[in-house]
């Protein structure tokens, strides 16, 4: 290959690599909203379920689709229902701290403060630990899995505002302060998945402000 030619090839290779270097950018953000308890209660009173939630997370836009996303989450997660065929009704509230960190997707191109790129729906997926105390005031961390989708809109060169629904699987039992029911009352047991594990469902709202603007970027997106 003739040496004008590997020069070409180089400055292509290097012209795309500073192009999503320009796309890079960092995000603070402020969440609120409700956090909704799926648990080993058959059924629930949903009314008495959604409980007040806040957090702060902060993101690092890789380009216009990718992210790096740490969350910390804290609120009071509580219900009130039933177990099968018990009449007796039962009920937990508790504090929850929840800390993640998750990849955030973006369906479109989207950074925020470009003009041309000023919505995108998006998903979101990592790993996490909730700590909240159990029936006795014991400390208790647990594993979990958040997933979620949203949408995000900017509003200005620095500031977002969107919405978000996500769900965090628990890998522990007793965030209602029901530890395998169905063992302790002689219920057959259907599914550890479904029936003896917990989740915390969150939706709210967020707004945005982009603490760094990176490089230039590129006048394609201007």
């Amino acid at each position: 290959m003739p040496v004008r030619q590997y020069i070409l090839v180089f400055a292509l290779i290097f012209a795309s690599f500073s192009v999503k270097a320009q796309q890079q950018t960092a995000d603070f953000g402020l969440f609120g909203g409700a956090a909704i308890p799926f648990s080993d209660y058959t059924s629930m009173n949903l009314t008495q379920s959604v409980k007040p939630t806040a957090g702060v997370f902060y993101r690092y836009n890789f380009n216009s689709r990718l992210s790096f996303r740490i969350n910390a989450f804290y609120g009071i997660v509580g219900a009130r229902g039933y177990i099968d065929d018990i009449a007796i009704p039962l009920q937990f509230e508790k504090g929850v701290l929840d800390l993640s960190a998750s990849v955030e997707i973006n369906y479109l191109d989207f950074i925020l403060g470009v003009e041309k790129m000023r919505f995108s729906p998006y998903v979101m997926y990592g790993v996490g630990l909730s700590f909240y105390n159990d029936i006795f005031g014991n400390l208790q961390g647990a594993f979990n899995i958040p997933i979620g989708v949203g949408a995000k809109y900017s509003l200005s060169k620095r500031w977002g505002v969107g919405a978000e629904i996500s769900t965090r699987k628990l890998f522990k039992d007793n965030l209602d302060n029901l530890d395998d029911p169905y063992r302790v009352v002689n219920l057959p047991k259907v599914n550890d998945w479904l029936h003896n594990n917990d989740w915390i469902n969150y939706i709210g709202f967020t707004v945005t402000y982009k603490v760094s603007r990176g490089s230039r970027p590129c006048a394609t997106y201007e």
